[in-house]
């Protein structure tokens, strides 16, 4: 005999495999509004232009990346279009860190002025590292890739220690 838990995991299951019964738009068009609805800030959004910002700035940005890398064949092309992506998506962080702060002006302490709300700050951060991460290594693996095309090693990582050369060389003469 059939219980009422059997019959609420038939309901579950007959939910998720798409049937009549189940939740959601069935349309294209409901699927497309639906789908920005937890949109808040962008960051995350796996379009690359979300509501609020210029199709047309975004071509000229990736335009402007693409020949500015000058990719040489379809994997280099994947990585500058990486780059462009994530400078895209660096700006969209710095909006939306400017956007916290903004909200919180009318807060009377001056640190909360200059500071987003501290849940804001976590996520500017994660996103912030994460879409830089992403920035540096495709930029690395697009030097990599030039360098083994010119018959020269390429670098397995990079690592810039010291700082830049010329900050380098002051220093080592300011010592002798």
């Amino acid at each position: 005999m059939p219980t009422h838990e059997d019959a609420q995991v038939v309901k579950a299951l007959a939910g998720r495999s798409g049937s009549p019964s189940g939740r959601g738009p069935k349309t294209a068009a409901g699927k497309a509004r639906v789908s920005i609805n937890a949109l808040t800030h962008g960051i995350s959004a796996t379009r690359l232009v979300v509501p609020g910002e210029s199709r047309t700035e975004w071509k000229t940005h990736h335009r402007t990346f693409i020949e500015a890398l000058a990719p040489a064949g379809p994997v280099e092309t994947a990585l500058a279009e990486r780059v462009a992506s994530a400078v895209w998506r660096l700006r969209r962080v710095t909006a939306y860190e400017e956007a916290a702060i903004a909200e919180r002006q009318h807060l009377e302490t001056a640190s909360a002025h200059l500071l987003p709300h501290p849940l804001d700050i976590d996520k500017i951060i994660r996103y912030e590292a994460h879409l830089t991460r992403q920035l540096y290594q495709a930029l690395h693996e697009l030097e990599s890739m030039r360098a083994e095309r010119r018959g020269q090693p390429a670098p397995l990582l990079r690592v810039d220690v010291q700082g830049p050369r010329e900050m380098t060389t002051a220093t080592e003469a300011s010592t002798a």
